[in-house]
C-alpha cells in the first residue's frame, strides 16, 4: 500500500512539475523534454520515448526524447512519413492513441524502423488540442514487448495531453508575440514612412522593412510611368547584391516585355502576391531574364493605391532556393500596401513639382524677356493699380523722373502728373481711370510731368487699361519726353514768324527808305537856309535817323548782311562797348565792371555786328536797373568756346516772359520796338553761338553767350539754338 502511494505520489509530483513548467516556462524544448522524461520514468518497460513535430513537407521529425541516440542514429534524424507509416496516418486521422502489442501481426507501422530498431510493440499518441495537431509521440521497446496496461496508456495520454497544452500555450504566446512584433514593426514603418517626402526615400524605407521581414535584401521595384502606360525598372534596394547601375544596364539589354510576362501580368491583374520558390519548376516567370540576373526564386507583390496598380515589388532569391512563412509574406504585403498610397502621393507631388518647375522656368524666361523689353524701351513705362499707385516702373521712366525705381514703386500718379502751379490737376487725375468710364480703349494726351527736383517737362503719354474678366484692374502708362519736339516746334514757329516778319520788314524798309532819303536831302537844304529854326531841324534829323536805324534792323532781320569774319580780340571789343555806354551807365547810377580771365585767344567774328549785339545786351541791363546797381561782365575760356557773361542787378524777368525773348516786336520797354534782342540773337546765331538767359523776378538777369574759337565749314553759318532757364 505504501509502495502504491509512493508511485502515485511520484506521478503526481511529475504532473505537478510539468504543470509548473507549463505555467512558468514558455521554452518549447524544455517543456517537451520534461514530458518525455516523465513518460520514460513512468513507463519503465519502454526503451524509447520520442516526440515528433510536423514539417512543412507533411512529415514529422524527431524533436526530443529518451534516449538521444538509438543504434547510432540521433532523434532529429528520425522522420515519420504518414505516406509510408500507416500507423501515423491513422493516428493523424483519428486523433486517438493506438497501441500495437505485437508488430508482427500488424502491418501498419513503417517496416523500415521496425526492422532497424527491432520494435516488438508500439504505442503512438497524437499531441492535439482541439482540432489542431501539434505532433506525434511514439513509445517502443528493443526486441521485448512492452505489455502496457490500460492504466499505463492512460497515464501516458495524460502526459501527452499536458504536452499538447504546453505546445498550445507556447504557440499562443508566440502568436501574441508575433502579432505584437508585427504591429510594432508596422507602427515603426508608418512613423518612418510619414517622414519620407520623396519617392526615393519612401521606396528605400519599404525595401528596408520588407528585407527585414523576409531576411532578403535583393529587392527591386518596377513602376508604371503613368496610369495606363508601360512599366519600367525604377529602383533597386541599396543593400542588394547588384549595383543599381548593373541592374539598369541588364534591364536595358533584356528589354522586358511586360505585356507578355505571365508572372507580372498575373500579379497586376489579380492584385495578389505570387511566390515561386523555384523558377525552373514554373512556366510563368521570364526564364531568360531570370537566368541573366541569376534569379532562382521570386516573390512578387503588387503596389496598389486607390484602385490603380502603381507597379510591382520583386524579392528574388539568388543561387539557392528560399522559402518564406505565410505570415511573413502577408506582413511584407501589408508593408507594401502601406507604401502604395504614400508612393502615389509622392509621385503626384513630384509630377506637379516638375510641372510647376517647368512653368516657373517658362514664366521666369518670359518675365526676363519682358523685363529686357521694358528695360530696353526708350519710352517711360509704369503700371498703376486701382488706387493710382505705381506698381512697376522701367529704368527709362525712373531716369526721366529723376528717382530710383524702388522709390517710384508705391507713389501716387498725382505726385508725377501735376500742374505747374503745384496743384493737383483734377483733369489728369480723373483721366487715369474715371475718364476711361469702363472703356477698354487706350487714352492719349499731352501733359506736364514733374521730376524729383521739381522741374516740369512736357510729355505725351498713353494710358492703357489692364483688363481682367471685363473689369479694369489697373493701367499702364507709357510716356515720352517731348521737350526736344516742343523746342523744335518753338524754333520752327519763331523761324516762321521771323520769315514772315522778314518779308514784311523788307517790303516796309524798302518803301520807307526811299522817301526818307529824299526827306533827309530837303532837310539838309533847309538847314543851309539861315532863316530855318535850327532846333526844329535837329529834332527832325534825329527822328529821321531813328527811323533809318529801325529800317536797318528790319533789313538785317529780313536779309542778313554778308558778314566778313576776321580774327578779333574779344576783350578789346567789350572794352569799346563799355566806353560807348559808360556815360549812360553813370547817368543811371550803374557801375560796369569788366573782367577778362587770362589770355583769351582772338576769335573769328564780325566786329561791328558783335559790338551791336553786346551794346543791345548792356543797354537792356542798364535800363533794367532803375535804381542803379552793378553790371558784371566776365570773359573766360572753356575748351573750344569763349564764354561772355553779363550779370545785372535789375528787376529781372518772370518765367512767363523769358521764352518770348528774341521774338520780333516783343519788348518790356515802354518806348521799345522789340527788335534789339531779335537782332542780337540773330547775330549770335550767325556766329555759331548760344545764348542762355537766367532770370527771376527781383533777382536780376544773367545773359551767358558762348562763342566758338573756330568757325567750322569756312564762313557758312549753321543754325544753333539758344536756350532759356530760370533761377
Amino acid at each position: 500500500m505504501v509502495l502504491w502511494m509512493s508511485g502515485d505520489q511520484a506521478r503526481y509530483a511529475r504532473l505537478a512539475k510539468i504543470s509548473q513548467l507549463i505555467n512558468s516556462n514558455l521554452d518549447l524544448r524544455s517543456l517537451l523534454e520534461a514530458v518525455a522524461t516523465a513518460i520514460s520514468e513512468e513507463i519503465v518497460k519502454c526503451n524509447s520515448t520520442g516526440i515528433y513535430l510536423p514539417q512543412p513537407d507533411g512529415t514529422f521529425r524527431g524533436y526530443v526524447g529518451k534516449p538521444d541516440h538509438i543504434n547510432g542514429i540521433t532523434l532529429d534524424q528520425m522522420v515519420v512519413d504518414p505516406e509510408k507509416d500507416h500507423l501515423a496516418r491513422d493516428i493523424i486521422a483519428t486523433r486517438k492513441s493506438i497501441y500495437i502489442p505485437d508488430t508482427s501481426i500488424d502491418n501498419r507501422p513503417d517496416p523500415t524502423p521496425v526492422e532497424l530498431f527491432k520494435i516488438r510493440s508500439l504505442l503512438g499518441l497524437p499531441i492535439s488540442y482541439g482540432d489542431e495537431l501539434f505532433g506525434i509521440v511514439f513509445l517502443f521497446d528493443y526486441g521485448i514487448p512492452m505489455n502496457l496496461t490500460e492504466s499505463e496508456i492512460q497515464t501516458v495520454e495524460a502526459y501527452v495531453n499536458m504536452a499538447a497544452v504546453a505546445i498550445h500555450n507556447v504557440k499562443q504566446f508566440q502568436a501574441i508575440q508575433s502579432l505584437l512584433k508585427e504591429k510594432q514593426l508596422l507602427l515603426d514603418f508608418t512613423r518612418e514612412l510619414s517622414l519620407c517626402s520623396t519617392t526615393d526615400k519612401i521606396l528605400d524605407t519599404c525595401f528596408r522593412y520588407v528585407g527585414q521581414v523576409l531576411n532578403n535584401t535583393n529587392i527591386g521595384v518596377h513602376l508604371c510611368d503613368s496610369i495606363g502606360s508601360t512599366f519600367r525598372p525604377a529602383k533597386l534596394s541599396r543593400s542588394s547584391d547588384w549595383t543599381e547601375e548593373q541592374w539598369h544596364k541588364t534591364h536595358s539589354k533584356i528589354k522586358l516585355n511586360y505585356e507578355n510576362d505571365l508572372l507580372f501580368q498575373e500579379v497586376i491583374q489579380t492584385r495578389k502576391y505570387v511566390f515561386i520558390p523555384d523558377i525552373d519548376n514554373d512556366h510563368r516567370p521570364n526564364h531568360e531574364a531570370c537566368h541573366r540576373f541569376g534569379i532562382r526564386g521570386v516573390f512578387m507583390l503588387p503596389l496598389v493605391a486607390t484602385g490603380e496598380v502603381l507597379g510591382t515589388i520583386a524579392v528574388v532569391s539568388l543561387g539557392e532556393i528560399r522559402t518564406y512563412a505565410d505570415i511573413d509574406m502577408q506582413l511584407a504585403q501589408s508593408i507594401v500596401d502601406m507604401t502604395a498610397p504614400a508612393l502615389s502621393n509622392a509621385i503626384q507631388v513630384e509630377q506637379l513639382e516638375l510641372i510647376i518647375n517647368d512653368r516657373t522656368k517658362e514664366l521666369r524666361e518670359n518675365h526676363r524677356i519682358l523685363e529686357l523689353i521694358l528695360n530696353s524701351a526708350g519710352e517711360g513705362i509704369y503700371g498703376l493699380n486701382l488706387d493710382g499707385e505705381i506698381t512697376f516702373c522701367n529704368p527709362a521712366a525712373a531716369r526721366m523722373l529723376g528717382l530710383p525705381v524702388d522709390q517710384l514703386i508705391g507713389r501716387k500718379h498725382t505726385d508725377i502728373l501735376q500742374s505747374e502751379d503745384g496743384m493737383v490737376n483734377v483733369q489728369i487725375e480723373d483721366s487715369i481711370f474715371d475718364v476711361l468710364g469702363g472703356e477698354t480703349d487706350a487714352y492719349m494726351r499731352e501733359g506736364m510731368f514733374q521730376r524729383a527736383d521739381g522741374i516740369f517737362f512736357p510729355v505725351e503719354y498713353v494710358l492703357t487699361p489692364i483688363m481682367e474678366e471685363d473689369a479694369i484692374q489697373g493701367g499702364v502708362v507709357t510716356f515720352s519726353d517731348i521737350s526736344l519736339r516742343k523746342s523744335t516746334e518753338e524754333i520752327i514757329r519763331k523761324t516762321d514768324k521771323l520769315s514772315v516778319i522778314g518779308e514784311l520788314a523788307a517790303g516796309v524798309a524798302h518803301e520807307i527808305r526811299n522817301p526818307l532819303t529824299t526827306l533827309r536831302g530837303f532837310i539838309q537844304l533847309l538847314n543851309a537856309n539861315p532863316n530855318t529854326k535850327q532846333s526844329n531841324l535837329e529834332v527832325m534829323l534825329s527822328e529821321l535817323d531813328r527811323i533809318n536805324f529801325i529800317v536797318s534792323e528790319l533789313l538785317f532781320i529780313a536779309k542778313p548782311q554778308c558778314i566778313s569774319m576776321k580774327k578779333h580780340d574779344l576783350g578789346e571789343i567789350l572794352q569799346h562797348v563799355v566806353k560807348l555806354l559808360q556815360a549812360q551807365a553813370i547817368m543811371s547810377n550803374v557801375e560796369i565792371v569788366l573782367f577778362v580771365g587770362g589770355a583769351i585767344p582772338p576769335i573769328a567774328c564780325a566786329e561791328n555786328q558783335l559790338k551791336q549785339a553786346f551794346i543791345n545786351i548792356v543797354k537792356n541791363a542798364i535800363e533794367s536797373m532803375e535804381h542803379g546797381g552793378l553790371l558784371q561782365i566776365s570773359v573766360e575760356l572753356n575748351h573750344n568756346y569763349v564764354t561772355v557773361r553779363f550779370k545785372d542787378q535789375g528787376s529781372g524777368l518772370s518765367k512767363e516772359r523769358i521764352p518770348k525773348l528774341g521774338e520780333p516786336f516783343y519788348t518790356t520797354k515802354e518806348k521799345g520796338v522789340g527788335l534789339g534782342l531779335t537782332v542780337t540773337f540773330q547775330i549770335i546765331k550767325y556766329h555759331h553761338g548760344r545764348i542762355h538767359v537766367e532770370s527771376g523776378e527781383g533777382l536780376g538777369t544773367t545773359v551767358k553767350i558762348e562763342l566758338p574759337l573756330v568757325l567750322s565749314k569756312g564762313n557758312q553759318v549753321d543754325h544753333l539754338p539758344f536756350t532759356y532757364t530760370t533761377n
